[in-house]
């Protein structure tokens, strides 16, 4: 509210409030949000294991629950499947981490 303020007794009107001061203080926030929306969905595993019966569009973590209830399991293969798995992952934090420290210098929280 006190930039919000002082935008205004500098002469911003309500538009250049708002594009200069209120969304640049929001990159951390929509960061956050994104990184655990996509996380969440690309941790999916129950609705992917319930609907996906073809072998060809199963996602990563049901492929990788499949090695472990086969009868004999392949370790060397299972982890190269975990380590593929969280390549994306960490691509999304890498790219959004920028933004997340941002919105955390910008709150004033000391």
């Amino acid at each position: 509210v006190e930039l919000e303020e002082a935008a205004y007794i500098d002469g911003a009107g309500y538009w250049r409030t708002f594009w200069r001061v209120v969304m640049p203080n929001t990159y951390g926030i929509c960061a956050a949000v994104g990184a655990i929306t996509f996380i969440g969905s690309w941790n999916a595993f129950l609705w992917p294991l319930l609907i996906g019966q073809d072998r060809d569009f199963r996602t990563v973590q049901v492929a990788l629950s499949q090695f472990l209830t086969s009868q004999r399991v392949n370790m060397p293969q299972l982890f190269v499947g975990a380590t593929v798995a969280i390549i994306p992952v960490l691509l999304v934090f890498i790219f959004l981490q920028r933004y997340l420290v941002q919105g955390v210098e910008r709150s004033g929280i000391d």
